[in-house]
């Protein structure tokens, strides 16, 4: 669990988080972008993501690559960004209703990022 962040659930803070890589993750519904169908969300993996005084929250967060992250242009891996977000509890974690095994938590993320920007 992301014990740093639940000591500030609910509260908006500033961030920064090293860029790592894009990835992907499969859509429930495809959607129509340009003349084709689209069955997966791009995703951005920032990882050694500190608060505005320096402090680790986190190892790594994963983001949709909303606009904010799109108009920062060309990312390369290793560049920092700078971003504003809520802290948002959600549930991890693996259920099996036929074996009975339910191994569901709750962690913390960081939602809804806003002036996101380059740092430095």
């Amino acid at each position: 669990m992301r014990s740093d962040l639940k000591e500030i659930e609910g509260e908006r803070k500033t961030f920064t988080g090293m860029f790592a890589r894009f990835g992907k993750k499969d859509r429930y519904r495809p959607k129509k972008v340009g003349d084709e169908w689209v069955t997966y969300d791009v995703t951005v993996l920032l990882v050694d993501v500190r608060d505005s005084d320096g402090n680790r929250v986190t190892d790594h967060l994963w983001f949709n690559y909303t606009k904010g992250f799109e108009r920062l242009g060309d990312l390369k891996e290793g560049d920092v960004i700078r971003f504003d977000a809520r802290v948002r509890p959600y549930i991890k974690g693996y259920v099996n209703h036929r074996e009975y095994i339910d191994e569901r938590e709750v962690d913390y993320k960081l939602a809804y990022p806003t002036k996101v920007a380059r740092a430095g």
